[in-house]
């Protein structure tokens, strides 16, 4: 969050009270960083690190189990070090129940519910859960040749719906996604720079939030010289994606709850003394959840660290809790990457030898000069005067956003899927500051503008939601296992064989090795 909105604008920012007619502080108005870490930080870290006790006792032999446990409860309680932490709330009851309301709706519309319509994808991540449920740990496959491959991509939001399933059947699981769902959400709105007050100005910003994304609508006109069909996905116009958050939350959340919590904890604690303790303890605790969290803030966190040791000097550097923290992690990352290289990778402009899926397809300079246009630059450009703080990590988004582009690597394009959340986070954090912030009349004009690019932008995230609420509703499919739905053997992306794995002898023994097809 906006330290300078919150904290050193205090005494020369004012704004109008919503609803009561008198002037308040800017910090009275939106939420900042709180120059500690605070409950809400302990709930987020909690939230992060829940699936890592779930994995770690599940797939590693105890002893191994009980000291990677060991080790990362160190270095999460090293983030609260020599800290009070505050546990109440800034935001008034009001605005936490509107906040809840709209946590609770929107992951009505995700495919986990199954409320309403599910998007494709969670046939395979449906597949995914009931395996967890129904097979034992560490999950694992047969390959065409019997041997045994292991599951080890971005299981960690499954973990714990999993165990539920695991206690108490089948029955109410759909219920129990919807749940952990909800609280990885309200965590994420909690996080960001929101009014702390109910009024106008909390309803447009959580509409914001909701809605925020390129202008998909105007990229399928000009690519196609056509309109889209509505409500037909509009993200995949041309052989590149950015996906808007709703379509990231009501497709994948077990990749976009960790990416927006580990990036709003980034933000929201950037200038504090607790930054570097708070970032030792937030990316470790992404790996399980998915490898794309870590590698997207990376730039961020190297940068920040920089920043923080040129203030505070290098002998306040928590070097035990980053000795720990690093220890805890090489296991799970060796864990996440043996046996990756037969997952598609290269440069998006190299035309490929084999026969590949449209999101590897080679992009052309016009695709991809209107693709960055119509998803962010435009945007970015028109927002840029109004940026007051945070011009470092907003520059390097669009860095990152312009060059993410000339990379492709997994069937779908992970890089530019999951590697731009991060950023596009940054983006909007900065859109709420700047749109809510004081208004300079010399900068009206680019506002409406804003405005205006962000209003057709919402028209992605509109599909999105009629789509799931007017297509039949798709029931849970628990019982058909990840080899089944893709064609009798799990994809290269999702499993590794296990005698690649560095780590295979501190794993617990496999279970009884099961079929493709049971």
């Amino acid at each position: 969050m906006n330290e300078g909105l919150a904290a050193r604008g205090a005494g020369s920012e004012l704004k109008e009270s919503v609803g009561s007619g008198r002037q308040l502080p800017i910090e009275e108005i939106l939420i900042g960083a709180p120059h500690q870490a605070d409950g809400l930080t302990a709930c987020a870290l909690a939230y992060l690190a829940l699936p890592n006790l779930i994995f770690l006792f599940g797939w590693f032999r105890t002893p191994i189990a009980l000291l990677l446990a060991a080790g990362m409860c160190y270095f999460v309680i090293a983030a609260f070090q020599s800290v009070p932490v505050r546990w109440r709330s800034e935001h008034s009851p009001a605005a936490l129940l509107v906040i809840l309301v709209t946590s609770c709706a929107w992951s009505a519309f995700g495919g986990g519910s199954h409320f309403m319509h599910a998007n494709p994808d969670w046939y395979i991540r449906d597949a995914v859960l009931g395996d967890l449920i129904n097979f034992g740990w560490p999950l694992h496959y047969l390959s065409a040749e019997g041997m045994p491959l292991i599951l080890r991509s971005a299981i960690g939001f499954f973990l714990p719906p999993a165990l539920f399933g695991k206690l108490f059947g089948l029955a109410h699981l759909d219920l129990a996604v919807y749940l952990w769902t909800i609280v990885g959400v309200l965590i994420f709105l909690l996080l960001l720079p929101l009014p702390r007050r109910t009024g106008w100005c909390l309803t447009l910003a959580l509409i914001l939030v909701v809605f925020f994304s390129g202008m998909d609508f105007v990229g399928v006109v000009i690519a196609t010289e056509s309109m889209p069909i509505f409500p037909l996905r509009l993200e995949w116009w041309v052989p590149l994606s950015y996906p808007s958050l709703t379509n990231q939350l009501l497709w994948a959340p077990n990749h976009c709850l960790p990416i927006w919590i580990a990036t709003l904890l980034y933000f929201r604690h950037r200038h504090g003394a607790e930054f570097l303790r708070v970032m030792v303890a937030t990316l470790p605790l992404t790996l399980i959840w998915t490898p794309f969290a870590v590698i997207g803030l990376l730039p961020f966190a190297w940068f920040g660290t920089v920043d923080w040791i040129r203030k505070f000097a290098w002998t306040t550097v928590p070097w035990r809790a980053i000795i720990v923290a690093s220890a805890y992690s090489l296991p799970i990352v060796a864990f996440l990457v043996f046996d990756i290289g037969h997952i598609h990778s290269g440069v998006a402009t190299a035309p490929s030898a084999t026969s590949i899926s449209y999101p590897l397809q080679g992009a052309s300079l016009h695709s991809y000069t209107l693709f960055v246009s119509c998803e962010f630059l435009l945007l970015a450009l028109v927002i840029a005067p109004h940026v007051r703080e945070a011009r470092p990590e907003f520059w390097l988004s669009i860095v990152i956003l312009l060059a993410l582009p000339l990379l492709r690597f997994g069937p779908s394009n992970d890089f530019g899927l999951r590697l731009s959340t991060t950023p596009l986070v940054f983006l909007l954090v900065i859109c709420l500051q700047a749109l809510l912030a004081e208004e300079r009349p010399s900068l009206r004009g680019t506002r409406w503008i804003a405005c205006l690019f962000l209003a057709i932008g919402a028209h992605t995230a509109f599909n999105e939601f009629w789509r799931a609420a007017t297509f039949p509703r798709t029931p849970p499919d628990y019982q058909h296992t990840l080899a089944d739905r893709q064609d009798g053997q799990p994809a290269a992306h999702y499993v590794g064989r296990y005698d690649s794995s560095p780590v295979r002898h501190w794993l617990r023994s496999l279970p009884e090795i099961r079929t493709g097809r049971q």
